[in-house]
């Protein structure tokens, strides 16, 4: 695609300041509730670490929500033994809030049935799932940035660790520095999923980026499950118009569909030399992801408190 592209459609509807958000987090505690965050999990021991530190800056935003972190598969403590240590110390009832990008499979079928299988053997009531990330405008700018990183190498700056895919930063100065990144081209990689209306949600963010961006040049692939794959995807970016394939994993945190990455962009920069090739980072637990976590769940409660108690 040439940019600019028109710019997605964003239905984000921010909470009404209206609401207490201590009172509501107040009143949840009172009930005995908790938080409970799902990542997918990782055997990549940075990855797991980067979504305990996230569930460390919600508690520490919130210090009156009980919250606690998890991992749907690969890594501990799994959903079931989250939620048997919450019942251990007197949790009545749970918010759901997975740590996803977007709304597939694993939102709707299969952290929902672990939670539902776990919660019903220890007998906590679950009251709620939050949804995914989608192109919440946090999303949107946080992604931005981890394109500016890149970017701005040429003015100075030191890329972040592990940011720089085309040298090995063992002398402790990146090399990247030197490089004029002239015209830029993005290739944005999604993991991809059987669901169509995910990929399209990761399309539209690209959509949504790419305007505060003016690359030259930008496509939107993916690792499995939708076109172009990142085989084609880089093949493609190979032959634009451009003097800088920056190529940035729409990821969450590390793993090993990152470092997959990584060593594709390596190849690529060896077989299509003539052009500059760079690896964003992953979205990490950054501070900004943290608040919007935070927000979705505020909103569940919100939510459950203007619903008509039964009687």
């Amino acid at each position: 695609m040439i940019a600019p592209e028109p710019i997605a459609k964003n239905d984000f509807q921010p909470i009404s300041p209206a609401f207490n958000r201590g009172k509501l987090w107040a009143d949840f505690a009172d009930s005995k509730g908790a938080v409970l965050v799902v990542g997918h999990g990782t055997r990549n021991s940075s990855g797991a670490l980067q979504l305990r530190d996230l569930v460390f800056q919600m508690q520490i935003k919130e210090p009156l929500a009980k919250i606690s972190g998890c991992f749907l598969e690969l890594a501990n403590p799994s959903i079931e033994q989250a939620i048997e240590e919450l019942h251990s110390i007197g949790m009545r009832k749970i918010l759901v809030v997975p740590v996803l990008l977007f709304t597939a499979a694993h939102a709707l079928e299969d952290i929902p049935d672990a939670v539902s299988q776990a919660a019903s053997r220890f007998g906590i009531e679950v009251i709620g799932q939050t949804g995914s990330l989608g192109t919440h405008p946090s999303v949107v700018s946080l992604s931005q940035t981890r394109y500016f990183e890149i970017r701005d190498l040429e003015q100075g700056y030191h890329c972040p660790e592990k940011a720089c895919a085309r040298v090995e930063c063992s002398s402790g100065r990146c090399e990247g520095q030197n490089v004029c990144m002239g015209r830029i081209g993005l290739a944005m990689v999604g993991r991809g999923t059987s669901d169509p209306s995910a990929l399209e949600h990761m399309r539209s963010l690209t959509d949504l980026k790419v305007v505060q961006l003016n690359p030259v040049r930008f496509q939107t692939g993916f690792f499995a499950g939708g076109k172009p794959n990142v085989d084609g995807l880089l093949e493609e970016a190979s032959a634009w118009d451009c003097d800088t394939v920056l190529v940035q994993p729409h990821l969450l945190f590390e793993g090993e569909l990152i470092e997959q990455l990584r060593s594709k962009v390596l190849e690529c920069q060896r077989r299509f030399s003539s052009k500059h090739w760079f690896v964003a980072r992953t979205l990490g637990a950054d501070p900004k992801l943290a608040d919007v976590f935070l927000e979705l769940a505020i909103e569940q409660l919100a939510s459950k408190s203007l619903s008509p108690s039964k009687e």
